[in-house]
């Protein structure tokens, strides 16, 4: 029975245990991402539709022809193209770019929503933290009023009002358990991992980042390089695809030499084969306008793509000059954040230094009050990350670089108070 019980003891110390950071859940996103798997699977497609078209203009073509008198193997070669096969090509290649460009957004999207599901798990357990200390402190207060109550020194209504409290505590702590647990589930699928597997959480990335209070947002900067907008880099791309499109469809009087070769058999003659060659030139002339009404159709949906840029543009103007605003709010929110976590703190070593029997409640509201600020420090941190992340993502760079790096969009403060 003891061995059993060792080896019970040992195989649960040998369990590998796994340790969960930002890196590490946007690896496995990355590798698990249903989105990011079926864009790749496009993204192949669409190579091969491209090799298709660029094999397709120059190579040959070889055929068996078979009827009643004779039979041929026929060969036929581009030679000459200056009609719409190179927009074919041309388009191809644009629909491949474009896949191209999603895929690197959605990268950049994962690694922020990694952050996000990170800094909301540190919340949360900071929340449950506080309300489990207010409710220990409200239990306290609770079973004391009861004592007093049974010594005839207090009354129903206080009893009542504090087991109140109490319960109110209580809720809001299982709530926040139950927040907490949900969003490391929602890490755990989001990276693919079993939701029933123990993991053991790391956030020290997430407080790696040093906040530049000295700093703030070079909006010229930013507008700069809002060219390289992922959004932006698509409409361009798609603006070319509907130009290269209109141009597949201008097939009147453009002409496409043609060398054909090959053998054949009589079967009614003397059976033999018969080599020959030929070159065709050919210049389409008439087709009722239906090339032209292709084309224009075409056309319209490049201005209509057009008028799209233009709004997205001006909606990414105006994301980069709110975002100055946004950080002087957030830098205000910072310094008062860590103005209340000093005075917390102060508050609990005065507490702890006049701790008697009396002054328990002192410092436990103390305590619960020092997480508390704790927490709102953390959270005006994140917002900060977050919207640093956000940043280097409309301009089309890694999110990641916020924490290797002060961003180059961010420039020293001057002429303020």
């Amino acid at each position: 029975m003891i061995l059993l019980f060792l080896l019970f003891i040992l195989s649960a110390y040998g369990q590998e245990v796994l340790v969960l950071d930002v890196n590490k859940v946007v690896s496995l996103a990355l590798e698990q991402n249903r989105k990011l798997k079926k864009l790749k699977r496009e993204i192949l497609s669409l190579e091969d539709i491209y090799r298709a078209e660029k094999r397709e203009r120059f190579f040959p073509e070889i055929e068996l022809l078979i009827d009643k008198e004779s039979t041929h193997l026929l060969g036929k070669m581009l030679l000459l193209d200056i009609g719409n096969r190179l927009a074919r090509i041309r388009s191809a290649k644009i629909s491949l770019l474009i896949k191209k460009e999603l895929l690197k957004e959605l990268e950049r999207q994962i690694k922020i929503k990694a952050v996000r599901l990170f800094a909301d798990l540190y919340l949360a357990e900071k929340t449950a933290e506080v309300k489990r200390e207010q409710m220990a402190i409200a239990y306290i207060r609770f079973d004391r009023e009861r004592e007093k109550a049974k010594r005839g020194l207090s009354d129903r209504v206080k009893v009542a009002e504090w087991e109140r409290t109490y319960r109110s505590f209580r809720a809001e702590l299982l709530s926040a358990q139950r927040r907490y647990n949900e969003i490391l589930m929602e890490i755990k699928r989001f990276a693919g991992i079993d939701v029933q597997k123990y993991v053991e959480v790391d956030y020290s990335q997430l407080f790696s980042f040093q906040i530049q209070i000295e700093k703030t947002i070079d909006t010229e900067y930013l507008l700069n390089l809002m060219k390289d907008n992922y959004l932006l880099r698509i409409k361009d791309k798609e603006i070319a695809y509907f130009e290269s499109k209109a141009k597949e469809q201008k097939k009147l009087f453009y002409p496409e030499l043609y060398l054909y070769s090959g053998v054949y058999r009589n079967f009614k003659g003397e059976n033999e084969l018969v080599g020959y060659w030929n070159l065709i030139l050919r210049i389409p002339l008439f087709d009722g306008k239906a090339s032209f009404y292709r084309e224009r159709s075409f056309l319209e949906l490049k201005r209509a793509v057009e008028i799209e840029k233009k709004d997205i543009s001006e909606t990414i103007k105006k994301e980069i000059l709110l975002a100055s605003y946004e950080w002087e709010e957030l830098m205000g929110e910072y310094e008062s954040a860590v103005a209340f976590d000093t005075w917390a703190q102060e508050y609990l070593d005065l507490s702890r230094s006049n701790y008697e029997l009396e002054l328990a409640f002192d410092l436990g509201y103390a305590m619960s009050t020092k997480t508390l600020a704790e927490k709102k420090l953390a959270e005006v941190q994140f917002r900060i990350l977050l919207l640093l992340m956000k940043l280097y993502a409309l301009v089309g760079s890694d999110p990641f670089k916020v924490f290797k790096e002060i961003p180059p969009f961010l420039k020293d403060r001057r002429g303020e108070i």
